[in-house]
């Protein structure tokens, strides 16, 4: 069946502004959310990432690889799900009933290949995620920059630490949906018009965010995108 990967952009400064019950209760609902696209047999995989202020950018700068400090803007990447659906319509059904705070945008992308490794923070560790992200001035260059990027770090994993990721589909195969007054609304994209679009997320086992940073700096990833750097939270 087709996965579906749910990237859910939150803002940390109106977080900020939530009262801890408040916190508290939309923790619950999301717990409750996915025990319900499990009983669906729905649930394939999902996690939340600390704050990006935490996080590390690698890119490549004119004399190597540049490092950037959290936190990168906002909204930022707060958590995701990979779900599977029949289709993309079906996939947007189930996140219709997503939970987020009031505003947060949520993507809806296709897979388009990887491997997914569920329960990855019950097992002992930290475990980091590494989003790849493009910049380019239309969709058919931002996916020639994609392609490039996934043909220079096939199977330039240590196996020992890798613990699954996708490749997206292209932006307009997805959707964004956003909420706002308690309503959803569906729109095309994500849309290239922004800085920077996700084009896919693995996760690696490291001891500490300097040694994911590391490894990033010597990665093919970061000779012709980027790739934001984000510890997941522990469950």
């Amino acid at each position: 069946m087709p996965e579906f990967m749910v990237l859910i952009h939150e803002s940390e400064a109106a977080d900020a502004t939530f009262a801890p019950q408040e916190t508290r209760a939309l923790l619950e609902r999301q717990s409750a959310y996915e025990q319900k696209l499990r009983a669906a047999a729905a649930y394939v995989d999902g996690e939340r990432l600390r704050p990006s202020a935490e996080g590390r950018r690698v890119s490549r700068g004119a004399e190597g690889p540049r490092v950037e400090a959290g936190p990168f803007g906002e909204p930022h990447l707060d958590a995701y799900y990979v779900l599977q659906a029949g289709d993309l319509d079906a996939a947007l059904e189930l996140v219709a009933e997503c939970p987020v705070a009031p505003g947060a945008p949520i993507e809806v992308r296709p897979v388009m290949s990887g491997r997914v490794e569920p329960e990855k923070t019950s097992q002992k560790g930290r475990v980091f995620a590494f989003a790849v992200l493009g910049t380019a001035p239309d969709e058919r260059s931002w996916v020639g920059v994609m392609d490039r990027i996934d043909a220079r770090t096939q199977g330039h994993f240590p196996e020992d630490q890798f613990r699954g990721g996708v490749r997206l589909e292209a932006p307009s195969r997805g959707r964004t949906v956003s909420s706002s007054g308690g309503r959803r609304a569906i729109f095309d994209g994500p849309f290239l018009e922004s800085k920077e679009v996700i084009g896919g997320l693995f996760f690696m086992r490291m001891t500490s965010l300097d040694e994911a940073v590391d490894w990033a700096s010597q990665s093919a990833f970061v000779e012709h995108g980027a790739l934001e750097i984000r510890e997941l939270w522990r469950s």
